[in-house]
């Protein structure tokens, strides 16, 4: 047996090893946490505050159409077409802020306020970037659309957060 193999056997010895260990691991973990927690008392039927949810359908409806114009600016670039190249750059910071909006409104975060004011902005100049191209590209017209729409929202959302306060 030479050095090599002797190294690979090593190594795939304590990766099997690794691997074995997290999952016995995780899975007594898992067990020993279940055992400690009693769900009789816990209400599974509550449902996520509706304007939360609301929120929710807004960023969510924000992504899939700049996703779709995201999808249309790279089709224009393997076309040899870069007017769309802010566009792109734009759409993708959007779509990364939204990302991260969801998951603080899955939580009802107590950062969401501050943070949708940062989406706002980002959001903000999405559609304005897609507004320069909408007469020509419905992805770019159906994307700004659906930004202002979220933009409005979330400030009333936020309109909303003040008055409960």
């Amino acid at each position: 047996m030479n050095k090599t193999e002797t190294n690979t056997s090593r190594r795939t010895l304590l990766k099997g090893v690794g691997a074995l260990t997290a999952v016995l691991g995780t899975g007594l973990s898992l067990t020993a946490h279940a055992a400690e927690v009693d769900h009789s008392m816990m209400n599974h039927d509550l449902p996520i505050d509706p304007k939360l949810e609301e929120l929710m359908d807004y960023v969510l409806e924000c992504i899939k159409m700049a996703e779709i114009c995201q999808q249309h600016t790279m089709h224009m670039f393997q076309m040899g077409d870069t007017k769309l190249a802010d566009c792109a750059i734009v759409t993708q910071e959007m779509i990364v802020v939204s990302k991260a909006l969801l998951t603080l409104v899955a939580n009802n975060s107590k950062s969401l306020k501050d943070y949708l004011k940062v989406t706002i902005k980002m959001t903000e100049s999405c559609a304005e970037e897609c507004e320069k191209f909408a007469e020509d590209h419905i992805q770019c017209k159906d994307s700004a659309e659906a930004c202002y729409d979220a933009v409005e929202f979330y400030k009333e959302f936020i309109g909303t957060c003040r008055k409960k306060a």
